[in-house]
């Protein structure tokens, strides 16, 4: 039966369509807490993310919305709570003292990699941070906007958002159950719908107005946790 069918189903009461659904989609559940678990530098176990991800499946059982004519699949909506639930535990609960490089150590969001990379804390790069923290904020409200639930949990899980370990192309089409190819075609036109949004032209202007060709500028830069502070790549090319 197809996850549609056994989502009716367990809406209808049948409690036995949730066990099925739950083993037909239990890949999808371990690849994603793996990916959030890194092994010796947090205080959660690995079986306590898959149970916060079980619990999403279910409540994306529980809120899938037949009647919306806007309706994902329900392979993405659960993607989505899987995500959501996994990283909102985490937030919650990590409370090991080994600090991560890139765990935020004050209310500003400064994570240790940062102090450690800008012992000068020069005018200059305080600006700059808080100028990158603005630009992630109107960033994520673009992606609420402008693309789809399937585009943005690509771009969450190829990119690392919310510090999850990035997933590669192939990864994400065998949690989606998608070729490599359909993936990489749906993260291109998520960008794309990113660059055509009043803000990505916007930002275009901005930077053609300043004439700053040597300032590497890629809207995948924007998305990768891990590099967002780091000069742009050139995507205007």
């Amino acid at each position: 039966m197809t996850n549609e069918q056994l989502v009716y189903l367990y809406q209808q009461g049948d409690r036995q369509a949730l066990e099925k659904l739950i083993e037909q989609n239990k890949g999808i559940v371990y690849k994603l807490a793996n990916k959030f678990y890194v092994e010796g530098t947090n205080s959660i176990d690995k079986e306590d993310l898959e149970q916060e991800g079980f619990i999403g499946l279910i409540v994306a059982a529980e809120r899938y919305n037949f009647n919306n004519p806007n309706k994902a699949k329900f392979i993405t909506y659960a993607i989505h709570w899987v995500y959501h639930k996994i990283n909102r535990f985490i937030n919650q609960k990590n409370t090991n003292g080994e600090i991560s490089v890139y765990t935020p150590i004050n209310k500003d969001d400064t994570t240790l990699l940062d102090t450690l990379e800008d012992d000068k804390n020069s005018y200059e790069n305080i600006e700059n941070k808080i100028y990158y923290e603005e630009l992630r904020k109107e960033l994520n409200e673009v992606i609420n906007e402008y693309i789809t639930l399937r585009e943005r949990e690509v771009l969450k899980l190829h990119y690392g958002w919310d510090n999850s370990q990035p997933m590669t192309l192939q990864e994400i089409g065998e949690v989606f159950n998608v070729a490599s190819s359909g993936i990489t075609k749906i993260k291109s036109k998520a960008i794309r719908k990113i660059r055509s949004s009043p803000w990505g032209r916007k930002r275009i202007n901005e930077k053609y107005k300043e004439n700053l060709s040597s300032l590497e500028y890629n809207v995948e830069s924007w998305i990768q946790a891990d590099s967002f502070e780091k000069k742009f790549k050139d995507w205007l090319a």
